[in-house]
């Protein structure tokens, strides 16, 4: 019985000792990796590693890019059904850019995983070259709800070279009644 409670004394002291001493050593954050800390002073801490080239997003639909929808903004419900770049210039080695789609009809839209890179070579579009061979299968998710703004995250650096120039995202979507063609134009200087 002696025996039981010094080993159950010892254990508790043992583990104390353990909980007293959490983690004192942060690795220094250097540009290869990014250290990302979520938590506070009085609470456990968690350390999410990320290096520039993982996106750390948490994707709505990660097999189609698709970051999140919301319900569309008014200031969208008199337009057509249109696609656009968050931002008209993008920096060179952009890892990712984001894609709105504004539908605000009442037909809701159904997409699947592929889009592609387009770049302006003076006098047409032409496919942006590639770094790897890329293919998608085109299924259809959709969110069977309508109007909506969504909001697509393409990890274009990963996929393809991009040198200065003009590009545009080109991605398909569907409705009841027909295909709908949209592009999404932005610079890379």
């Amino acid at each position: 019985m002696k025996t039981i409670i010094l080993f159950a004394t010892l254990s508790s002291l043992v583990c104390l000792g353990c909980t007293n001493r959490r983690q004192q050593f942060q690795p220094e954050a250097t540009p290869d990796k990014d250290l990302t800390i979520i938590g506070g002073g009085d609470t456990v801490t968690s350390i999410l590693v990320s290096s520039a080239d993982k996106d750390t997003i948490i994707y709505d639909t990660p097999e189609c890019c698709l970051w999140y929808v919301q319900d569309l903004p008014d200031a969208y419900k008199d337009k057509p059904v249109s696609m656009w770049a968050e931002r008209p210039v993008y920096w060179e080695n952009v890892q990712a850019i984001n894609v709105f789609v504004a539908n605000p009809t009442s037909d809701f839209l159904t997409f699947g995983r592929g889009w592609i890179l387009e770049q302006w070579n003076g006098t047409e579009w032409a496919m942006a070259k590639t770094k790897t061979d890329i293919s998608w299968e085109d299924d259809a998710f959709g969110k069977g709800k309508a109007p909506l703004l969504y909001c697509f995250r393409f990890p274009v650096g990963r996929n393809y070279h991009l040198p200065k120039g003009k590009y545009r995202i080109c991605k398909p979507f569907h409705t009841g009644k027909e295909k709908i063609e949209l592009n999404a134009e932005f610079e890379i200087k």
